[in-house]
């Protein structure tokens, strides 16, 4: 019997010598030996990303396979190309064999690249509808959501705020930030300060144009939301018409900003304006260049107060329909969104710069309620509307097409209605 015992021992221990293997190596000892994790076939996932830092995405990357062993993530910054360039990619790679299992998009792309069949949907096994509307703002329902399906998670979330110059306000005796759109144009008035020939040396806010306001187009389809516009389909209306009439009377009749002041965002840096509208990733820039300004940030102005509307712009990730490792990618995006996740890319991002990356989860709202340059972006988040007219997002055709009919409005040779017909007319293409 002992014999025996020793001839068996000698048996299992040949493929170690031949092959050099561990216990768990082998297919059913290994299962019992060798106290690892059995994987599934091997996959790679690639990603195309924008803005995380390498640092970040490898803490991340690696956390993720701690319990995916099986999967190996290829990250791809495509954050070098202009975005109108990366936009066309996307749009041209998603049916492409080969192409990444993962893209990062703008929010306002979703619905046309759902209506071209260019994403696959999420899982539902990932998470179901309930979760997802529970989780994230109502906009992220409007524009990732179509028939019933999920097609991307937003990565974390940012809009419009009102960012103001306190040293200003201080000025004119004005302690609070407008809530109500007569008081901001009454504020514009008061801060706005003249030399001679009346030339303006002072803007009180940066509204009413479109070749010297970078988010002059987010602005725009703000107002359009808090009149209750449907964007493109109502844009033809009566309530349309006066809203870009009222955009443009700030330039036209109060001219509190003209066309011979610089970008609206370096004129608030160098204290040429008081007033201005941008997202939160405008005003760390802002804050990094002027670090001595006493800026305060506030909600947009509203037309009515009870029923409120401001101006979201963000970025998702998406699952293209040429992917081939479907499950496997929802998983990884799953990962991106969970709290903790959220918490560490905050918290990474605060440790250069004065806040991290805004959270796309409700439910994190809470841990920014000190903050005061992002409570006042995630307090009005429930009430976003966006669309594909964003600036700075690589929607080149729609921003281009709004530019010019407010240059036509404000040089007299168009009337708002012509030019919000022409408005609909290629917002609809």
């Amino acid at each position: 019997m002992k014999h025996k015992i020793l001839t068996l021992a000698l048996i299992l221990s040949i493929p170690f010598f031949i092959t050099a293997c561990t216990a768990s190596d082998l297919p059913v000892i290994g299962k019992y030996f060798g106290g690892g994790v059995v994987t599934k076939n091997p996959l790679t996932l690639n990603v195309w990303g924008l803005w995380e830092a390498k640092s970040v995405m490898d803490i991340m990357i690696q956390k993720y396979q701690e319990t995916n062993l099986d999967v190996t993530i290829n990250y791809d910054d495509r954050s070098v190309l202009d975005l109108v360039e990366y936009k066309e990619r996307v749009f041209a790679r998603a049916m492409e064999e080969g192409g990444p299992d993962i893209m990062r998009v703008h929010v306002s792309w979703v619905p046309r690249m759902i209506s071209m069949g260019l994403l696959n949907p999420m899982p539902s096994s990932v998470m179901d509808m309930t979760h997802f509307q529970e989780s994230f703002y109502p906009v992220a329902n409007d524009n990732l959501i179509s028939d019933g399906k999920i097609y991307g998670l937003p990565i974390y979330y940012d809009g419009l705020v009102l960012v103001y110059n306190k040293a200003h306000f201080k000025e004119i005796g004005q302690t609070n930030p407008p809530t109500a759109w007569e008081e901001f144009r009454r504020l514009a008035l008061e801060l706005t300060v003249r030399g001679e020939n009346n030339q303006l040396v002072r803007a009180g806010a940066a509204i009413g144009a479109a070749d010297n306001i970078d988010f002059f187009s987010d602005i725009l389809g703000m107002l359009f939301s808090q009149a209750g516009i449907s964007i493109p389909s109502e844009l033809d209306t009566k309530p349309a018409q006066d809203a870009l009439t009222f955009y443009t009377n700030f330039v036209t009749e109060d001219q509190v900003w003209d066309k011979s002041m610089v970008e609206a965002s370096t004129a608030f840096a160098q204290e040429k304006v008081s007033m201005i509208f941008i997202p939160s990733w405008k005003l760390l820039d802002i804050l990094s260049a002027r670090p001595d300004l006493d800026i305060g940030v506030a909600p947009v102005p509203q037309a009515v107060l009870e029923n409120p509307a401001t101006w979201g712009s963000f970025w998702v990730d998406v699952v293209p329909k040429a992917s081939k490792n479907v499950q496997e990618s929802w998983d990884f995006i799953n990962f991106f969104v969970q709290k903790d996740q959220q918490i560490m890319l905050f918290n990474e991002g605060s440790k250069v710069r004065a806040f991290g990356t805004p959270y796309s989860l409700k439910s994190l709202g809470l841990e920014v309620s000190t903050n005061p340059y992002l409570k006042p972006l995630l307090d009005t988040a429930e009430y976003a509307k966006s669309f594909e007219m964003s600036a700075k997002s690589g929607n080149r055709r729609q921003v281009e097409v709004l530019r010019g009919v407010v240059n036509t409005v404000l040089g007299g040779s168009g009337t708002a209605e012509r030019g919000l017909e022409l408005v609909k007319e290629e917002f609809s293409k």
